[in-house]
């Protein structure tokens, strides 16, 4: 590594008043000057969008009847879509929402991670997708992007980005829709020169193998990885688990787990990325319970996941314990289980918080028997995200209070920093199933210039060299023979044990690159599309605000936050006692905080009024 620089600057008073004006905060940003990458602002924050599905066969003003993704006896499109109709977006959509973007944030972001869905869904048969139009839109969409986040100051040949774009794969994506076989195929390729202003060109094999990749964001220092989803996803009829040495999921936790260990080796810190969340419904098991117990044995280096596909803005806990039970359960007492101890060891301490009760940890049931895998397969395929009207979406986060927030354990099973848990971010979309909606995550860059300048002075070998070894690597592995099918008894994709020695990360301790507090923005489509408002994207909320009230984005926090969404349905099922006048207090103004969360949840749509399920 070459000379670095690296100083805190001073913000005017007119760019304070604009981050305030945005709800953002106003913190020093950090230039770093190196030899490798030349000059770059760190400003603390990074933009969350996904979910575009531009539609070009979309007018302004069509009756219902004339348009297929419109609900009959709605009246007339509007111009910029509608909430809940089922419309995709329309283009002008998607273009002003960029332009609003560029125009608002470009200069006040790092990177944005960027988590797919870049075509319109394949409800119209009028209009039926075709591979070809489906490259071409995404080109469209890529070229958008690029156009908005590129260094306007730099020479065009040299095609840098002002602003890195981390983009990844969405199931409307490719075609057909939801199917993606292992790589290399014309779909990796194609979609390898779409976004080669994104891929580092040292990662084209590897993104050939499978349409994954990572890009150094603060580099030697933060990272985003864009994980191939499609290859977890239960809807994708090309791949059968993770569990197989020829299965793409099994060869994408060999690739997340070389990567993973390099990081820590260089004592860096990255966020995950992709296109579906990790759930019992999205994910087949065997990989849902290997993507948990990644993410929990590289606490260390793993700050949160970040996530689109189900249009609903809210959060998952992930458990390890049950992961590692799913784990252990398949192996049918064939091999030892991982190792479980951590979560009986921790001493019991006082709660801070007055719910924190615990239940005994046998009745922690394996992921494949938990009771919110139970109930989706109860929802049926109409509950699968597939476009048009939505429905069944109350009845789902219902389901996720009842079988998830309520469950979670408190503080001595869960650690002192609920180091037993990891989070799944699902972010509200661009498309209207509801109101359009984008995030801010603003990170703490406090020590980043101290961090630099220290790193500086250590050098490590260039990715280049890295990745020439791992695809020689995956090479030879791609040629073994495959002795077993089910082999997790030598499972290569499970991970080793977290060593002990090492300090938990920025998404347990706050310290450089926690997450602090994000804004959620929104489109008032109705009072846009009237007139009454012009476009331009409002705060809808702030994890800081007096509803959440989170003091940082830990994973503490959102645990403590998540108990209490759920504490009202495990009080019903506790007590048949009638409440005390404080017990009747408290729990409404729970009821209260849950109704908050849901209207944000919706994005400010009144969808969990309207009675759609």
């Amino acid at each position: 590594m070459g000379p670095v620089a690296a100083e805190e600057l001073e913000l005017s008073q007119a760019q304070r008043d604009e981050l305030r004006r945005l709800g953002l905060t106003p913190k020093s940003p950090v230039r770093v000057i190196s030899a490798e990458n030349g000059e770059r602002i760190i400003n603390g924050r990074f933009l969350h969008i996904t979910d575009m599905h531009p539609d070009p066969h979309y007018r302004e003003g069509m009756l219902p009847e004339e348009l297929a993704c419109h609900s009959p006896g709605e009246g007339k499109s509007g111009k910029y879509g509608d909430a809940i109709l089922g419309c995709d977006s329309p283009m002008i959509l998607v273009n002003d929402t960029v332009a609003w973007i560029k125009k608002h944030l470009k200069d006040k972001i790092d990177f944005v991670v960027w988590t797919g869905d870049n075509i319109r869904h394949d409800n119209d048969r009028r209009f039926p997708r075709t591979e070809q139009s489906i490259f071409d839109m995404n080109q469209q969409v890529s070229d958008l992007m690029y156009e908005a986040f590129k260094d306007d100051q730099a020479d065009d040949h040299l095609r840098k980005m002002q602003v890195d774009l981390i983009p990844s794969l969405g199931n409307n994506d490719v075609y057909p829709h939801n199917l993606f076989s292992p790589g290399p195929t014309l779909q990796t390729r194609e979609m390898f020169k779409i976004w080669q202003n994104y891929i580092p060109q040292s990662q084209l094999h590897i993104f050939n193998r499978g349409a994954y990749f990572f890009q150094e964001v603060i580099p030697g220092h933060l990272a985003v990885l864009s994980i191939n989803t499609l290859y977890l996803f239960q809807s994708n009829p090309l791949v059968d688990n993770c569990d197989s040495k020829k299965q793409p999921g099994y060869k994408l936790f060999e690739w997340l787990g070389y990567v993973l260990k390099e990081m820590r080796a260089r004592n860096m810190k990255v966020w995950l990325t992709g296109h579906v969340p990790p759930n019992e419904k999205n994910y087949d098991i065997s990989c849902l319970r290997k993507y948990i117990v990644w993410t929990h044995e590289y606490r260390d280096v793993i700050i949160g996941g970040l996530y689109g596909h189900m249009n609903i803005d809210h959060f998952i806990p992930l458990d390890s314990v049950a992961a590692y039970k799913s784990i252990k359960k398949s192996l049918k007492g064939q091999a030892k289980a991982k190792d479980l101890s951590f979560v009986t060891t921790i001493e019991d301490q006082d709660s801070d918080w007055e719910y924190e009760s615990d239940s005994d940890d046998e009745f922690t049931a394996a992921l494949e028997e938990s009771d919110i895998y139970k109930t989706f397969e109860e929802f049926g395929p109409e509950f699968r995200i597939q476009g048009g009207v939505p429905s069944n979406k109350v009845k789902y986060m219902e389901s996720l209070r009842e079988t998830v927030y309520a469950k979670i354990k408190g503080r001595r099973k869960s650690g002192n920093h609920a180091e037993r848990y990891s989070i799944a971010h699902v972010t509200a979309s661009v498309v209207p199933t509801f109101n359009s909606g984008i995030r801010v995550w603003e990170y703490n860059i406090t020590g980043l210039r101290e961090n630099i300048e220290f790193q500086a002075k250590y050098g490590f070998a260039p990715w280049d060299q890295f990745f020439t070894g791992l695809n020689s690597l995956f090479q030879s592995l791609d040629e073994e023979d495959e002795e077993s099918y089910w082999i997790l008894k030598k499972d290569k994709t499970l991970p080793p044990k977290m060593p002990d020695n090492l300090p938990l990360g920025p998404a347990y301790i706050p310290q450089t690159f926690t997450p602090e507090r994000y804004v959620q923005y929104y489109l008032d489509l109705e009072q846009i599309n009237s007139g009454d408002k012009k476009f331009g994207y409002e705060i809808e909320y702030a994890t800081d605000d007096k509803l959440y009230g989170m003091k940082d984005l830990t994973v503490k926090e959102w645990i403590k936050y998540g108990r209490k969404l759920g504490q009202p349905v495990k009080d019903a099922t506790r007590s048949k006692k009638k409440p005390s006048k404080k017990k009747k207090k408290q729990q409404k103004q729970l009821e209260k905080l849950w109704d908050s969360f849901l209207k944000n949840s919706f994005v400010s749509s009144d969808y969990e009024n309207k009675g759609y399920g």
